[in-house]
């Protein structure tokens, strides 16, 4: 099993929890009042926030993460496929930590086979920038995601995990991480929530379909775009 679930540190918990419902993601569960974390369910994928202090060094950053129904297991096949693994003990329970060659680092643990979350057009996108597209491209490979578009350039890979979300690889500068979202529909259907939420959305046509842009509470900017069955697959920035 294997599900893409983003880990969003803020120092704004409500306020980001408002944003992704008003995106049209579910609450895996209700948070508690003051609450240090909390999981949202999209139609496919999921994504997580972790409190943090205002004005730190963590606030604002995307951690490339995932869910995993066997960690063990998922560390013995993933190390069996060619890439190696560290298993730890983190806040919420064991882990399996993967470092990829340009230094990024990628944490599973475990998550339902089911979430139960209700049907929808939305789908968690993970984006993944680095110099060597190849190398991030074989670790999600061997960690069992498949592979499902790419540029005709090589310079982008689109993987799908089993149980839901999208990963992609695009060359970067720099190495880092995003989170974006893929919409089965028309990308406006999701403007008049998220205006009546008191934010701020912005729809732009490219040459490979509409896309949606909003300020998100931790400080980035997220893009929605529509899905398109394209061997080019969404353009990168």
């Amino acid at each position: 099993m294997l599900r893409v679930r983003p880990l969003i540190h803020t120092s704004d918990i409500y306020g980001s929890a408002r944003f992704l419902q008003a995106l049209g993601l579910h609450p895996a569960k209700d948070p508690a009042p003051g609450a240090s974390s909390a999981v949202f369910d999209a139609g496919s994928g999921r994504v997580a926030l972790r409190s943090c202090a205002p004005g730190s060094v963590e606030e604002g950053r995307t951690a490339l993460a995932f869910d995993v129904a066997d960690v063990r297991g998922f560390a013995r096949r993933t190390t069996e496929a060619g890439t190696a693994v560290e298993l730890s003990e983190e806040d919420h329970g064991p882990a399996a930590r993967v470092t990829s060659p340009d230094g990024m680092s990628l944490l599973a643990g475990a998550g339902p086979r089911e979430t139960g979350a209700p049907p929808s057009a939305l789908a968690v996108l993970a984006l993944w920038y680095t110099p060597d597209v190849e190398a991030a491209a074989g670790v999600l490979k061997d960690m069992g995601a498949k592979p499902r578009i790419s540029s005709d350039a090589g310079t982008s890979h689109h993987f799908k995990a089993k149980n839901g979300g999208v990963v992609a690889t695009h060359v970067g500068e720099v190495v880092a991480t995003e989170l974006a979202f893929e919409y089965d529909g028309d990308v406006r259907d999701l403007v008049p929530a998220l205006t009546a939420g008191g934010f701020e959305p912005v729809v732009v046509d490219r040459n490979c379909g509409l896309s949606l842009r909003v300020g998100a509470p931790w400080g980035a900017d997220v893009r929605v775009d529509e899905w398109r069955q394209d061997v080019h697959g969404p353009a990168v920035r």
